[in-house]
């Protein structure tokens, strides 16, 4: 549904995995590392980033950079745990059942759906002489990855998620909304809403992994100045933060007191295509609230009567 929105193939990985994306280079087990691994990230808050998607579309496509990137990262990752198809649930509660934490839903409001993914884990070993490369070939050779992630094992447990459909909408999995176009979506599904739940992800790094510079070669790589970049990095909290990318002018973002903490509301209104996208994370839970068209007041007030 937001594709466009946030404009990049990235975004099919789902929220999660751009976790580890950001820290990979520039992104996605529980397996027993060795002891110099610290626990390295645990969500607590979300700050939404402008970026160009123009570098990152380039090692995502179907060119030459993009089949690189792909067998890159096909090398590096050794999956423990892959998430199977969603499953319904006749119930919140059926669904914290098997999600294993305990799923919260609007007060008044008859979920059309629920349904629970299950937990995925894997690991990743980098490889800086081929991720180097990578960026060289896509002419940013004045970005040089840091030594430290040269054989840098990375651990992440994703956690059991649950998504609450209100309303009209499409069935997760294979026929879903993604195998849809926008036009087809709006048409179908204009009343639809969506609340995720999902318990912050744990990222394991070893503890000289230079996770700030990866972050500002990240950024520059998304268009940013390394000025701006080294701003950034050196303000953000990199234990605790999830960095969520916007497309650079194409959307606006403003900060929102929800379900008694600070949230961020994300709205697209261009090209006839409103879209709105409500983050937020209280007690370890990061929650998102999405929708098509304007109004997104309806997803503050969802947020408000969580129960």
């Amino acid at each position: 549904m937001f594709r466009k929105l946030f404009a990049s193939p990235l975004i099919r990985f789902g929220l999660p995995a751009f976790i580890i994306l950001a820290l990979v280079f520039a992104f996605p087990s529980t397996r027993a590392l060795a002891g110099e691994l610290l626990n390295l990230f645990r969500v607590q808050q979300v700050q939404v980033v402008p970026v160009d998607f123009t570098g990152l579309e380039q090692l995502t496509g179907d060119g030459a950079l993009g089949n690189q990137f792909t067998e890159l990262i096909s090398n590096s990752v050794d999956m423990q745990q892959e998430p199977g198809e969603p499953v319904q649930a006749a119930s919140a509660e059926e669904a914290s059942q098997l999600a294993g934490f305990t799923v919260r839903v609007p007060s008044g409001i008859t979920p059309s759906q629920i349904n629970v993914t299950s937990r995925a884990a894997f690991s990743m070993t980098l490889d800086r002489t081929k991720a180097q490369a990578l960026l060289d070939d896509a002419g940013r050779s004045d970005l040089v990855l840091p030594a430290s992630l040269d054989g840098a094992e990375i651990s992440v447990d994703i956690p059991a998620s649950v998504s609450v459909a209100f309303g009209t909408c499409p069935k997760p999995g294979p026929g879903g909304a993604g195998n849809h176009e926008q036009s087809t979506t709006e048409r179908l599904y204009p009343d639809c809403v969506i609340l995720a739940q999902i318990p912050s992800p744990s990222v394991n790094a070893p503890a000289d992994l230079d996770i700030e510079s990866l972050a500002r070669i990240g950024l520059e790589f998304t268009g940013m100045s390394p000025e701006e970049a080294a701003e950034l990095t050196s303000t953000v909290n990199w234990t605790s933060t999830l960095l969520v990318p916007i497309p650079r002018n194409a959307a606006i973002q403003e900060q929102v007191n929800v379900d008694g903490v600070t949230g961020t509301l994300i709205q697209r209104r261009s090209e006839g295509s409103a879209q709105f996208v409500l983050l937020w994370v209280k007690d370890g839970i990061i929650y998102a609230i999405s929708g098509l068209g304007t109004n997104s007041q309806q997803a503050i007030e969802m947020a408000n009567s969580l129960q």
